[in-house]
């Protein structure tokens, strides 16, 4: 995680100037931070996404209920914003001693929840009053079967758990209504149409 910040940063800039290009926003890893524990003026998103893993060991696993939660801050004096990020880690079920690992993110992935975080701040943190719209789904490279490994998962031994909160990344809220939505495939370099519909030409 901490080669891959990088890019998070970069694709995180990218959005922010596309639609705040006169204003400042950071984007910074905080292991320490925690869901729902905000210091004043502060806001909160939580996504649970599709994602990768590998211990030392070369031991590879997959799973579709990896946390990603963000912080964010606005501060309209000084036109500056900071986000904090946090992914929570998983360790590998086969390892007698094992480590606690970060996850691995496709750029699609990236993007995706990029994308989200965006709009979350331009609800929470600028107010803005755009209609409401469905989370941008991430991409699973396979379908999971079995039980949550609740005592390998960063999250679920903090109390963080996803269980029962957490949607399958492929379906929106118009398909479980029994109207399938495609996803939205953000790295075709098209105009984003959530953006558009909040008069954003952005595209990725």
């Amino acid at each position: 995680m901490v080669e891959d910040i990088e890019v998070w940063k970069q694709v995180f800039q990218e959005l922010m100037q596309e639609v705040k290009p006169w204003h400042t926003w950071t984007l910074t890893l905080d292991k320490g931070l925690l869901p729902n524990i905000l210091k004043p003026g502060w806001a909160q998103y939580q996504q649970w996404t599709f994602a990768r893993f590998q211990c030392s060991s070369s031991r590879s696993w997959a799973s579709a209920q990896v946390q990603v939660l963000f912080h964010m801050h606005w501060s309209k004096e000084e036109s500056k914003g900071q986000v904090k990020m946090k992914v929570f880690a998983q360790r590998c079920q086969k390892c007698s001693q094992p480590a606690f690992e970060v996850p691995q993110f496709t750029q699609e992935n990236i993007s995706r929840i990029l994308n989200n975080l965006v709009l979350q701040i331009l609800k929470k943190c600028y107010r803005e009053g755009f209609k409401p719209v469905e989370e941008i789904p991430t991409i699973k490279d396979f379908s999971l079967e079995g039980p949550r490994d609740s005592d390998n998962c960063e999250a679920c031994l903090q109390g963080f758990c996803a269980q029962g909160r957490f949607q399958d990344p492929q379906r929106t809220h118009s398909e479980q209504n029994g109207h399938l939505r495609r996803p939205f495939k953000v790295s075709c370099g098209q105009p984003c149409p959530y953006f558009l519909d909040q008069g954003y030409q952005h595209t990725i």
